[in-house]
């Protein structure tokens, strides 16, 4: 029976560890550490891949595809559903008009300009749900737009009277908003909420240009300067910085965090909602609505669709998380399982929580004998020690000449050609 309390670091019944599920870190549950006092109840994710994720540089989807992805977020149990600009092409129009006629649990939103031709196109769709976006720096709107303070406000609140007017739940997206100093967002959200009510506030970092500490203190003034609209949070990763500013929102207590599949989106690209899903269940446990087992197969969709593919090394989703290579790894995971602390508690989650298979090992010039071993047992062969390090060798020098891994099928070629050798 493996001590589940060895050196006084415990492994049972505690926050940052299931056997074959997920090992997280102790130091994320302090009391220094863990604070979610103003965290809501349910974090909602808002996802932006049709629309936000069509301006990746060559991704473009048709009306089908488009209902495909839709379909396969609302089974992934997105909160809400970015569909698009109903403005932009008929078929986009069109394929809105399919998508609201189904039986949806996420809620399908339409993207739109501050402008009353988005509102009617918004009406004559059917849809009850819409995002209204504007800039909200004072400089884009003045060299831009050719519009004064006064009239981004005027411009902003005649547009969601007429929303509302129209029945719609309207949110207000001001964007460029983190290159806009506080007090001149304070004045300007203040001077619109005495006017219209939005349903709620999303606040953007469309630059991705904010550090966690500033994302948290801005999500805490807007919550204490409009305590009863709720606040969302938009964020780009211009400095990599997408994620960790969106958990410092969700802690300052922003109710919605948007993102996309496989972080697509304009530039440097939205964070993705794999990511931040199992970030906010395993590192705070906080609860979303994303049904975690879809996770890998949804991404793996939209790679098809998008023809954008996952850099290997990205979190959760990534082509290599689960796989492999290096001798001394393999040799842990398995002495690992052997102690009984599971076969799956390697790495940061399980595979299977995200509904991947499982582990995969590859044979390359890092592998160690235990590799060998490994796929010697695979193919049923029986070596010596001397023969194993000799296997080893090989494939350490096929592997550089390959610059690459050797599969099975190389591997078991190579073996039987050595280990006949070496029987005569």
């Amino acid at each position: 029976m493996t001590d589940l309390n060895y050196e006084g670091v415990s492994l049972q019944d505690v926050p940052y560890f299931q056997k074959n599920r997920f090992w997280v870190s102790p130091m994320n549950y302090l009391p220094e550490t863990f604070d979610t006092s103003q965290v809501q109840p349910k974090i909602q994710i808002h996802d932006v891949s049709l629309r936000d994720g069509e301006q990746t540089p060559d991704v473009v989807f048709t009306a089908e595809e488009r209902i495909a992805v839709a379909k396969a977020l609302n089974e992934l149990g997105v909160d809400r559903i970015e569909f698009g600009m109903p403005i932009v092409s008929q078929d986009i129009y069109d394929a809105f008009k399919e998508v609201l006629k189904m039986d949806f649990k996420s809620e399908i939103v339409a993207f739109l300009r501050a402008h009353p031709d988005d509102i009617q196109k918004a009406v004559d769709l059917g849809t009850k749900s819409v995002i209204i976006e504007h800039n909200v720096n004072p400089y884009f709107c003045k060299h831009v737009y050719g519009l004064t303070h006064e009239e981004t406000v005027a411009r902003m609140v005649n547009t969601f009277k007429t929303a509302q007017q129209e029945g719609l739940t309207a949110r207000l997206m001001g964007w460029d908003a983190s290159r806009t100093s506080l007090d001149y967002l304070k004045r300007l959200y203040s001077e619109i909420c005495e006017q219209v009510i939005p349903d709620s506030i999303i606040f953007v970092d469309t630059f991705g240009v904010m550090t966690p500490a500033a994302m948290g203190h801005t999500i805490k003034s807007f919550r204490e300067w409009f305590p009863e609209t709720k606040i969302e949070v938009h964020n780009h990763n211009g400095f990599g910085l997408g994620m960790a500013n969106a958990m410092a929102a969700v802690l300052a207590g922003a109710s919605c965090v948007h993102g996309a599949l496989l972080g697509l989106g304009e530039r440097d690209g939205n964070i993705a909602i794999d990511e931040i899903a199992m970030a906010l269940e395993l590192l705070y446990k906080i609860e979303t609505n994303i049904d975690l087992s879809q996770i890998s197969r949804v991404a793996e969709l939209a790679q098809r669709i998008s023809r954008f593919k996952n850099q290997g090394t990205k979190p959760v989703t990534g082509d290599f998380y689960f796989k492999m290579q290096a001798g001394v790894v393999i040799h842990a995971i398995e002495q690992i399982a052997e102690a009984g602390l599971g076969d799956r508690t390697w790495a940061a989650f399980a595979p299977e929580m995200i509904g991947k298979s499982g582990y995969e090992y590859l044979l390359s010039k890092v592998s160690g004998v235990r590799s060998i071993e490994i796929f010697l047992d695979r193919l049923g062969l029986k070596a010596t020690k001397d023969q194993k390090k000799g296997l080893l060798e090989i494939v350490k020098e096929q592997s550089n000449l390959v610059k690459g891994s050797i599969s099975l099928e190389e591997f078991g070629y190579m073996a039987r050609s050595y280990l006949d050798e070496k029987s005569k």
